[in-house]
């Protein structure tokens, strides 16, 4: 038979843990929660940045290179001209294959 000292709980006399302590594990929940969401919506603002960054960047490559083939097709023309007579085709003809060979 198990005597009554034995069923009786485990107390002490004096705390263990100053008198503030429970207060601030509580209010740590909230500041947990409040944390966690504050991170996510910076980084998620930090990524939406580099992404427009990104997008900006690759729209300024585009243009450029849109650019420089406008620039090498006017270049083109110029050296082909319009071919409307028979001259200008033959003198197209030889500057294409003076170009092919260098």
């Amino acid at each position: 038979m198990p005597s009554a000292a034995a069923t009786r709980p485990f107390s002490a006399t004096s705390h263990v843990y100053p008198s503030h302590l429970p207060k601030l594990y509580k209010s740590g929940r909230m500041e947990k929660k409040f944390v966690t969401a504050t991170a996510a919506v910076v980084g998620i603002g930090y990524g939406m940045a580099k992404y427009k960054q990104y997008q900006e960047q690759q729209q300024f490559v585009n243009a450029e290179a849109e650019a420089a083939s406008r620039r090498q097709a006017e270049a083109m023309m110029d050296a082909y001209a319009d071919r409307g007579s028979l001259a200008e085709l033959e003198a197209a003809v030889r500057a294409y294959e003076s170009q092919k060979k260098n």
